[in-house]
């Protein structure tokens, strides 16, 4: 098991914040069953619910033996301080109805040493190391190398950006989080016995009991919108005036996008700080709102009627999950103000971290880890399912349009090959960064979709794609869970799933993901159409079966389908965590949209009852710990101020 590091870094931040239906979505499902029969039959039996022991299993049996502290005197001694600790003490009357000027306290044991920041974090080649599948046994300790590889301003935020969504992202991009650097350092340097203090601080409070239900069971957790739910009518956007005395400049450029000055108003209300980001939808922009003296995300729409068209059906959905969820449990990005300046709608968010593509990135794509993953799992699905309890389909899904809460996060050793989705790629990592909080918030609701309004005939990210878009047979809210196993497998390896933009490459990689042929009956929908009504897709197939490869196909292109690995090569079942994973994404990865999980039901998956002791766990307790030592240290200095 790791041992804690008396460093830590600050990540700063970076991003923003009618085809008929399918189907019945809210089925029951059945156990685990071969991927091959999933694919190839109609029907499932149906099965209310999993039968799961009430008790996390403990899938590493070196944690149990780790965290004994009958066999750990000190352990023991420290497991008692710390419910002394807890226990509250009536220090008047222990000092006799007079508080003592000061308070010399001997410390059990000496803190540990201090570590220096290092030069920076170590990641071998690319294509110079062999893979190996077994990446989530748990064998790391933590570096005292906390620098990250990245560009930093002169004020030490990090100024990398997406190399992905410059082009294509309609999310807004949120930066924001404060540095860590003054709040979690270690006040006692090495080798200190003795240290002067006021009084005893109270000890923190217990998590919240709502955090440990979700834990526990995160459907019984998940509270839905009211049924109906509020579907909120067209946003009211005011047109605010330009009274500032420069007004007849030139504000746009010769796209429509509005010219981001740095510290330049913003309607009265707001200043610019910097800009955040560009997408095809417009720019966002780091901005003070003087009202609330807070800093926000503001997305500045072009100037283009068919954007700005686009962005009041955004506002639309971002207004119906605000009047749905007030307190925001649901994790989707929330809106705080709309108004139209200088022809540019502008659409104003909470200032989130970045993203988590830009932090796998910053990361040098190394894996998160499995508990991680979890956590992450079980936000995304919760917030889908949320969004598809209002009829409502987000239709772009991907880890740019996932903010993280707080960038924060702790470097530990890794020192081992990086798993894969090829047998092409061999990675292999010395070290990894770790967030010490996993939260996110789901974001970038431009595409969003309601159920019973127009469906466009493509949407998603080509690499998170479903297979019934591909296939010109329609989308609805099933389109939203096939792209969230393909980011969590992205999460696992590092890597996105399916890199590919051509559509039939693309349906020979996931039958070799899947390890099953297309269904037959999609297949024969597709492939039924005569004259005008003649599906394109049927051009993929011959005599019922992927026409993959053709005779033009590249090499290059038969030679990277055929190093896509299995889904169970993928994730190796070694363990009963990894076990619970590999049946969560074959439930996914169902070609038939009918018959793939829907989010509500992945909530009810025993995966989510499995605990899993790694580097991420490890984190969690860091972060527990420095925020204990915050209050405590806040605590003194409000003392010393009386």
């Amino acid at each position: 098991m790791s041992t804690p590091s008396t460093a830590t870094i600050t990540v700063p931040p970076h991003q923003f914040g009618h085809i008929p239906s399918m189907g019945d979505y809210s089925r029951p499902y059945p156990p685990a069953a071969d991927q091959r029969t999933i694919n190839s039959h109609a029907q499932y039996a149906h099965n209310p619910s999993y039968t799961v022991s009430q008790a996390p299993r403990q899938t590493n049996s070196q944690s149990a033996q780790y965290y004994d502290t009958s066999s750990n005197p000190r352990l023991a001694q420290a497991s008692s301080s710390q419910k002394r600790a807890r226990d509250p003490v009536d220090w008047v009357q222990f000092y006799g109805g007079k508080p003592p000027k000061e308070v010399i306290v001997i410390d059990d044991t000496p803190p540990a040493e201090e570590h220096a920041m290092g030069a920076g974090v170590s990641l071998e080649g690319h294509y110079e190391k062999r893979r190996k599948t077994g990446a989530a046994d748990y064998n790391g300790t933590l570096s005292n190398t906390q620098t990250p590889s990245a560009a930093y301003d002169q004020y030490g935020r990090y100024t990398g950006s997406t190399d992905r969504t410059t082009y294509q992202s309609t999310a807004p991009t949120s930066l924001g989080s404060t540095s860590s650097g003054g709040l979690y350092n270690e006040d006692a340097s090495a080798g200190q016995k003795r240290k002067r203090v006021a009084r005893q601080p109270p000890a923190p409070a217990a998590a919240p009991r709502r955090v440990a239900e979700e834990e526990k069971d995160p459907y019984a957790a998940y509270i839905p919108p009211p049924n109906p739910p509020l579907k909120a009518k067209d946003v009211h956007v005011a047109v605010i005036a330009d009274r500032s005395a420069t007004r007849d400049q030139k504000v746009d450029d010769e796209d429509g996008h509005y010219m981001v000055v740095e510290h330049a108003d913003l309607t009265e209300r707001y200043s610019i700080i910097k800009l955040l980001g560009q997408g095809t939808f417009g720019k966002v922009v780091r901005a003070f709102d003087r009202r609330t003296k807070k800093e926000v995300a503001i997305k500045i729409i072009r100037s283009v009627q068919k954007y700005r068209d686009a962005s009041r059906i955004e506002l639309r959905v971002l207004s119906t999950l605000a009047s749905n969820d007030r307190s925001n449990r649901n994790k989707c990005i929330h809106l705080r103000d709309a108004f139209d300046f200088r022809n540019h709608i502008c659409i104003v968010t909470d200032l989130l971290g970045q993203s988590v593509f830009d932090f796998l990135k910053l990361n040098n794509f190394v894996p998160f880890p499995s508990s991680h993953i979890q956590q992450f799992a079980r936000q995304l699905f919760t917030s889908v399912a949320f969004l598809h309890d209002l009829n409502l389909i987000h239709t772009d899904l991907k880890p740019e349009n996932i903010l993280l809460v707080n960038n924060n996060y702790q470097t530990f050793t890794y020192n081992r090959n990086i798993p894969s989705s090829s047998t092409a790629t061999n990675r292999s990592a010395k070290f990894r960064k770790v967030l010490l909080e996993p939260e996110i918030r789901l974001i970038d609701f431009g595409s969003a979709t309601f159920d019973d309004e127009y469906h466009s005939s493509v949407v998603s990210t080509r690499h998170y794609r479903a297979p019934e878009i591909i296939l010109n047979l329609g989308w609805s809210f099933p389109c939203d869970i096939w792209s969230i196993g393909c980011i969590l497998v992205e999460f696992f390896t590092g890597d996105a799933l399916f890199q590919t933009h051509d559509n039939l490459e693309h349906l020979a990689m996931m039958e070799s993901v899947v390890d099953s042929p297309i269904d037959k009956t999609l297949v024969r929908s597709v492939t039924s159409g005569r004259g005008s009504n003649k599906n394109s897709a049927a051009a993929f197939f011959k005599r019922n079966t992927l026409a993959y490869p053709q005779e033009d196909t590249p090499r290059s292109s038969k030679k990277f389908v055929k190093a896509m690995k299995k889904l169970h090569e993928i994730i190796p079942s070694h363990n009963a965590f990894n076990k619970q994973f590999l049946d969560l994404l074959r439930r996914i990865f169902i070609y038939d949209p009918k018959k793939r999980i829907t989010a509500k039901e992945a909530l009810r998956h025993p995966w989510f009852r499995e605990h899993f002791e790694d580097d991420g766990t490890e984190a969690e307790k860091i972060r527990a710990q420095r925020e204990r030592q915050a209050q405590q240290d806040s605590y003194a200095r409000s003392l010393g101020r009386t």
